[in-house]
């Protein structure tokens, strides 16, 4: 793998992944709305490129065919806030995510890796509930699009890739996500409040999930879905109770406080057997020196924060 096409290539994982492939001399053609904040850093292997999504054939007449051997298509609106429950927009990723597939067939990829989440299991849990909440249609969206995909790219000879994300935490993910959640409530010195918590869970480390992910795009691999994750679940009231212990106020940490929504997982779903199998072991980081480290990166942010506001 020489040269790989990234969209989101300004967002979290997007800029993560790309610094990982320039690392490795790999020349990355970066695709987002804008970099005028740029999270990426100068480097003679980034060619950034804004342009909307909806318009991305407009790269097919750029290089020649087969001049880019994967594309990462990472780009997707309202993963938090507001826009998680907005149907609209989460139909419109749906259809994006179609164009990109389509343009990557069209411009010679041997690859077409796709960002998926743990939150589309939450598909198996809807004929038990009688009410959903509006958040949940991110996670549907994401499984209509797994199963568009894989069926389009079989129809137009296209080697789709499905990487199911874990639920990710590290330095750089302040995105709102349970674990960035629950130390933002803990620093503040707030309650971070919680259901039952009985479910079996699982959380990979930012760095691991990089490491998966271009592994994925550079070796030879043998399946169209793989779920990246730490390899060790285990019930997410125990996750929490670490994070309270290791900030050293565990009592903040309130389990059972809110009702349960409902939702079941399974420690089946938290398998990540089939990858290790075909790219090696990619997790480093044990969840207490990852906490330990996200810790460390919050306070210091809240600190910076609280200076600049003197």
């Amino acid at each position: 793998m020489k040269r790989v096409i990234v969209t989101g290539a300004n967002g979290f994982i997007g800029s993560s992944l790309i610094i990982k492939l320039i690392e490795n001399e790999i020349d990355v053609l970066a695709i987002d709305l804008s970099f005028s904040t740029s999270k990426l850093p100068q480097s003679k292997y980034i060619k950034t490129l804004e342009m909307s999504i909806h318009n991305i054939s407009e790269i097919e007449t750029l290089f020649e065919n087969g001049h880019y051997e994967a594309f990462y298509h990472l780009a997707w609106n309202g993963v938090n806030g507001p826009n998680k429950g907005n149907i609209d927009i989460q139909i419109h990723n749906i259809e994006l995510a179609v164009k990109c597939a389509t343009t990557a067939k069209n411009i010679g990829c041997k690859k077409f890796l796709c960002a998926g989440t743990i939150a589309e299991q939450i598909v198996k849990s809807i004929p038990l509930l009688t009410v959903t909440n509006s958040g949940m249609m991110y996670g549907v969206a994401k499984e209509c699009t797994h199963l568009l995909l894989e069926t389009f790219c079989k129809n137009i000879s296209l080697d789709l890739i499905w990487m199911q994300f874990s639920n990710i935490y590290g330095p750089r993910n302040m995105t709102g996500n349970l674990i960035s959640y629950t130390i933002n409530e803990l620093v503040n010195n707030r309650y971070a409040s919680f259901g039952p918590s009985q479910q079996p869970y699982d959380f990979i480390f930012a760095d691991d999930l990089i490491e998966a992910i271009y592994r994925i795009g550079h070796l030879e691999t043998y399946n169209n879905f793989y779920y990246i994750g730490s390899g060790q679940p285990k019930l997410l009231k125990e996750y929490l109770e670490i994070v309270g212990k290791i900030y050293g106020n565990p009592d903040l940490i309130k389990i059972g406080a809110r009702q349960d929504d409902g939702i079941k997982y399974d420690y089946s779903m938290f398998d990540n057997s089939a990858l290790v199998q075909d790219i090696g072991n990619y997790v480093t980081m044990s969840f207490e020196e990852g906490i330990q480290r996200t810790l460390k990166a919050f306070v210091c942010k809240s600190i910076n924060d609280i200076a600049n506001k003197v």
